[in-house]
């Protein structure tokens, strides 16, 4: 098993689960053993259903399911059927009410094809059957073509073009109906040979079908990897790995390699209002090497993921055991009898020479009683950031022994051991070595393909943890996570479906659907993305996935929880609303479409930096994962000056260049000498779109970069004395231009080559806020020190100073005309408090809210006409005031990240578009 597929288990699962509904009343199901003797061997599914049922039309999760066309088909075929039943008084009404098997088989190339099996008790019904397939083809029965086949009769229902709708047969009492006749002649000879009735893992998994079940769904492990196979990416992609080797990864190829999983499994399926849920057990048998027969013989045991994990976690496997060496005894047992095994002996001995130590005895005397891993981040261009986690009896000796390790790798490898350690401090200011780890495929060498994802090159220990990571950053941003208390059970999506989840398991998987929604393209084949894409917002409502096995009594019951996220929280007043999957973290902006220049688009950021281009109706066009944290603006900018807009910012890392379908442009991302602290701004000094990008960084310098993104060598300017953290200005006053930052220590006002252009008078420290130009008057630079005083700083070196109030360091400052008098009003958010003044220092008015403020915006809602635009995250409100105070009619509105406003359509009502606390994009018309 390769790295994906585990993850495609459990999204494949609720895929299929969410296409299958029969009502929620509560009836008993007495199954009909006769039908199995039908089902073909090679079916790698089929699902027994108590009758035909009609669809709840007020089931929240239909009505979600409804908006898919396809399903909708189905929903409408469905109750076709029935209308027909119960209109003709010729066909029994019991046609539509005993039990069927509905089974998937392939057919040709692989291709799957559905059959029905189903009773009939007399030739009355038989009449009956015929006249109903004769209504829904609307071919007569006249035209129904009989033929003899093993002793039996399949009749062909073929149209006026001679082409074949649908093939049927009545074999003894069983009625057997396909759109395949090649699959009606296969279950007809199964009849006469040993079938699935007679397999005991399915009279075992057979037995467990609970009474109150509606619909049982049985899955044939040996066949049912060639059904996964059919939706996945066929490419072949090639990879290095630390032993010199190159790996070959073909999804499609490589899902068979698990049918050893088990045998059969069986499910019950009910839906909730919130969630879908599937109950069963699965056989499994060590003397078949079946890979779920290694946990014989152990009790459940809790895996503590929402306290080991971060709240960044998009998906995580985990393995839990009561008995640690009989767990290793089964899993050595496992792989001495799979195909794996010569492979990974070779890769075992080689570590061991390394570390000249039995390295499978030494690595499971570091783990208690489970094993976790972890997908944290998604990747674009790079792999995807992971975590491997084993819990250990003790620091100490954990510790003593993987340096042991450590330190003899050094030696053969005639290396210091020191090189292989570093230092890092948390934010909480504690103290870890972290070291980098020779063989970043351990995880899926020692513990199988369920691990494969995970690349181990750096370990820390952290308590009685040993943590490895695919990046020494990741890993720092894990030990971070962790001592400031930002764990999975802090995360909404993993605590909603948790609740449904068991205590304990022995197999536990979890997946945030909306963040794993960024690897489609890498998980399956087009077809399949094409649907994904078409029905996205009601596929990002399903959005989270939990699959635990318990094992008991060596009966291993199986627990699988598809969480549904219901519109009810939507405010009325909102426009439209986008599910996103995630809050945002960025605060959102109208851009050009220079496709269709008479509707705008948004463009906006998740705290999974996922991000996302959305239309003018609330659609996504895209949604691409980028490094970390947007900082800063989004600029749109004409790269090729050829009328086409494409969108440049950066993260802490990179600088970004994305076209309009969401592909990196050029010789873009660039990654960034060192760390960036503010965010990126682009001039364009002859307006001839030929930029230039400016960025500072943690090393204290000022970047200056091409238009194609190289060092600018016209840029002279050393360095900062303190950290910038706000974008650098570019101002042109008479003639002259003028490039502006600052720091907590001085504003610097420099030329195009970074010299000192102007060395001001004024000696303050500045705050952590822009600093405006102003040409109201004497052009002038507007900032404000750390206190909050209000500096003027002329452009001949000049200063003046206007007293306000006093203010934390922490200020958030605005200035603007917002009364339309022609003069700058002063704007301060500080913790809970907004504080407007005029330029004199007189107060226009202040506002208290019952929590701190995020950022404040000013808004132009006409030619004359500003607006206070600021937000009250934790009440999950937005307020808009005017110069003396007074909310704009209709507010506040719900919204808990910065908003923007402006025209989403040419000739259209002023549109405010804000985030939820949901993982939502709302927009509001404003009148």
């Amino acid at each position: 098993m390769k790295r994906y597929l585990i993850i495609i288990l459990i999204i494949l699962a609720a895929a299929v689960a969410g296409f299958l509904y029969f009502s929620k009343e509560k009836v008993v199901f007495q199954h009909e053993s006769s039908l199995y003797k039908a089902v073909p061997l090679t079916a790698p599914v089929f699902l027994e259903a108590d009758g035909l049922k009609a669809i709840p039309a007020d089931n929240p999760i239909v009505q979600e399911l409804a908006g898919i066309p396809e399903f909708n088909k189905l929903l409408n075929q469905v109750s076709n059927i029935q209308n027909v039943i119960e209109s003709e008084p010729e066909i029994q009404n019991q046609l539509g009410k005993r039990p069927v098997v509905l089974a998937l088989d392939f057919v040709g190339k692989n291709v799957l094809h559905p059959v029905i099996i189903g009773n009939l008790k007399s030739a009355k019904e038989r009449e009956g059957l015929e006249l109903l397939l004769q209504k829904l083809a609307g071919i007569s029965q006249t035209s129904f073509q009989k033929r003899n086949y093993n002793g039996y009769t399949i009749i062909d229902v073929v149209d006026s073009n001679g082409s074949n709708k649908l093939s049927f047969s009545v074999a003894g009492n069983l009625v057997i109906i396909s759109p395949e006749v090649i699959l009606v002649e296969k279950c007809i000879r199964q009849l006469n040979v040993p079938g699935i009735a007679d397999n005991q893992y399915f009279k075992l998994v057979n037995k467990t079908v609970s009474n109150q079940s509606e619909l049982a769904w049985y899955i044939n492990h040996k066949r049912f990897p060639e059904l996964w196979a059919n939706f996945l990416n066929a490419t072949t992609k090639e990879q290095g790995n630390e032993f010199g080797e190159t790996d070959r990864i073909n999804l499609k190829r490589d899902v068979l390699k698990i049918k050893d999983y088990a045998s059969w499994s069986e499910f019950d399926l009910i839906f909730h209002d919130n969630r879908l849920t599937l109950n069963g057990i699965t056989a499994a048998d060590d003397s078949l090497n079946h890979f779920l027969s290694v946990w014989q013989g152990q009790q459940a045991v809790s895996c503590n993921a929402n306290r080991l994990l971060p709240k960044s976690t998009s998906f995580y496997v985990g393995f839990s055991f009561s008995d640690r060496d009989l767990f290793f005894k089964n899993l050595e047992n496992y792989f001495v009898h799979s195909e794996a095994y010569y492979d990974r002996e070779e890769k075992i001995k080689m570590m061991e020479q390394n570390f000249r130590i039995d390295s499978r005895e030494k690595l499971k005397s570091l783990v208690k009683d489970r094993v976790l891993a972890a997908i944290t981040s998604v990747p674009t261009e790079a792999e995807m950031g992971s975590l491997f986690i084993l819990n250990g009896q003790s620091r100490k000796e954990s510790q003593e022994l993987f340096e042991g390790m450590l330190t003899n790798y050094a030696k053969r490898k005639d290396i210091e051991f020191a090189s292989l350690v570093s230092t890092f401090k948390s934010s909480d200011e504690q103290n870890y070595r972290i070291y980098q780890f020779p063989y970043p495929t351990l995880p899926g060498i020692w513990l199988g393909g369920a691990f494969d994802f995970v690349r181990a090159r750096f370990a820390a220990f952290r308590d009685d943890q040993l943590i490895f990571a695919s990046s020494e950053k990741g890993l720092g941003k894990y030990l971070d996570d962790m001592d400031s208390g930002e764990t999975l059970r802090t995360d909404g999506d993993y605590e909603t479906i948790s609740r449904a989840a068991e205590s304990k398991a022995n197999l536990n998987v979890y997946g945030n659907i909306n963040n794993l929604y960024a690897l489609r393209h890498n998980l399956f084949n087009s077809e399949i993305n094409k649907g994904l894409e078409k029905n996205e917002e009601i596929f990002r409502k399903f959005n989270a996935i939990s699959w635990q096995v318990v094992c008991e009594n060596n009966i291993y019951f199986n627990s699988l929880n598809l969480a549904y996220q219901q519109k009810s929280k939507k405010d009325v007043r909102a426009k439209w609303q986008c599910r996103l999957g995630a809050e945002v973290a960025i605060k959102p902006q109208i851009v050009i479409n220079h496709t269709n220049k008479s509707k705008k688009e948004i463009i906006v950021q998740d705290i999974n930096n996922q991000l996302h281009l959305i239309d003018a109706d609330g659609k996504i066009i895209w949604s691409a994962p980028v490094s970390g944290k947007i900082l800063g603006q989004i600029h749109q900018v004409d790269y090729y000056n050829n009328g086409k807009l494409q969108y440049l910012f950066n993260t802490s890392e990179k600088i970004y260049l994305i076209d309009r379908n969401g592909n990196s442009v050029a010789n873009f991302p660039i990654v960034l000498k060192s760390p960036a602290t503010n965010g990126v701004n682009v001039f364009d000094y002859n307006n001839n779109n030929q930029y230039r990008y400016f960025v500072a960084c943690q090393d204290k310098k000022v970047y200056a970069y091409s238009h194609d993104g190289k060092i600018l060598n016209g840029w002279i300017f050393d360095k900062t004395s303190g950290t910038v953290t706000t974008p650098v200005q570019f101002f042109r006053v008479s003639k002259k231009d003028y490039i502006v930052f600052s720091d907590e220590n001085r504003v610097y006002i420099q030329n195009r080559r970074g010299e000192t252009r102007v060395n001001s008078s004024a000696k303050f420290a500045p705050s952590a806020n822009e600093i405006t130009l102003n040409t109201e008057g004497v052009p002038k630079m507007i900032a404000t020190s750390r206190d909050g005083d209000v500096f003027y700083l002329f452009f001949d070196g000049k200063f003046a100073q206007k007293k306000t109030g006093k203010f934390s360091s922490d200020h958030k400052f605005e200035v603007g005309d917002i009364n339309g008098d022609g003069k700058p009003e002063f704007v301060f958010i500080d913790e809970d408090g907004l504080f407007v003044f005029d330029e004199d220092g007189d107060k226009f008015f202040e506002e208290e809210f019952d929590n701190d403020l995020l950022e404040v915006n000013l808004y132009a809602i006409s030619a004359t006409r500003k607006m206070i635009g600021v937000t009250d995250a934790d009440k999950n409100e937005i307020y808009l005031f005017d110069s003396a105070g007074k909310q704009y009619d209709g507010f506040p509105l719900s919204g808990n990240s910065e908003f923007a406003i402006g025209k989403l359509q040419n000739g259209g009502a002023l549109s405010l578009v804000v985030g939820d606390e949901d993982g939502n994009l709302l927009c509001y018309d404003l009148e």
